[in-house]
């Protein structure tokens, strides 16, 4: 944990490394009026979501979360687009940038290539729920997490324990285990693995790198804000697995996924000189 980070600091220390952190001192727009469950029950009733065949209200799924036991979990996810449904919160809550900006949200990226990742979101949940799976984000961007209300334990795992955690043949990202309760005889290596275990507590952002595993599981009444990132640092990855993705996709048009590659070049070259002048 750390806080009186510098952008650059923590580019240089965290992002170029590799290396998650949680960051203390970056989120006090969460004790605002506008994120307490009150606000939102009273202003955004009218938002409903469908979990497992049912369809809840915003009160509803707030009161259940609130209420959430181990033996009585919440429906969950519960995850909302803010610019769909909170539009007016974009203003109020900060960006954090990597060093430089955020490259999915630019003009000059195509809305094909950042629509998957370029959501900013926020997700309530309750005390037993977790993550389905583990996983790396979609695409390998970084991942920016701030809690808002409650706490929620991280499990990580480094992107060179890969082979011990089975990706899933087609969606690479997702892990076959059960981390909690794996089969050692299906999944021998996954006694190799070693988890980075951390607990992020309301008023506290975790940075977690590209190409990290990740889950979590709730203690308590819960509300997170999620952003994806993609700078320098990652752009390859990012547009290799968009290119992957493609030619998984369309088989066929092999012409037109490696039009990806050639993209990729060249908007990084792109970027680079932009962000060099201007950022």
């Amino acid at each position: 944990m750390c806080n009186g980070l510098s952008e650059k600091e923590f580019y240089n220390k965290y992002v170029k490394n590799s290396v998650p952190v949680v960051i203390t001192d970056k989120a006090e727009w969460t004790k605002l009026e506008e994120f307490k469950p009150e606000y939102f029950k009273s202003n955004y009733n009218h938002i409903t979501r469908t979990v497992d065949g049912k369809r809840y209200n915003l009160s509803e799924i707030i009161d259940a979360c609130v209420a959430s036991t181990e033996d009585n979990k919440a429906p969950y996810p519960n995850i909302y687009d803010i610019p769909e449904y909170f539009p007016e919160y974009l203003d109020i809550i900060p960006e954090m940038n990597y060093g430089k900006s955020n490259r999915l949200f630019s003009r000059l990226l195509l809305n094909i290539f950042s629509k998957r990742n370029n959501q900013q979101q926020l997700f309530f949940g309750g005390k037993g729920c977790a993550f389905p799976k583990l996983h790396v984000d979609y695409n390998w961007p970084h991942t920016q997490l701030t809690q808002i209300i409650g706490d929620k334990e991280f499990i990580l795992y480094p992107p060179n324990q890969t082979d011990y955690l089975y990706p899933e043949e087609v969606l690479s990202n997702y892990s076959q285990v059960d981390i909690t309760n794996p089969d050692y005889k299906k999944f021998p290596l996954f006694k190799n693995a070693e988890p980075l275990k951390v607990t992020v507590k309301a008023g506290e952002t975790i940075f977690i790198p590209s190409g990290w595993w990740h889950t979590t599981y709730i203690h308590n009444f819960n509300l997170t804000y999620a952003v994806d990132h993609v700078n320098a640092f990652n752009w390859n990855m990012f547009m290799d697995k968009t290119y992957e993705a493609a030619n998984r996709q369309y088989p066929k048009y092999t012409s037109f996924t490696w039009v990806i590659k050639v993209y990729k070049v060249v908007m990084g070259k792109v970027f680079n000189i932009k962000e060099f002048f201007f950022n």
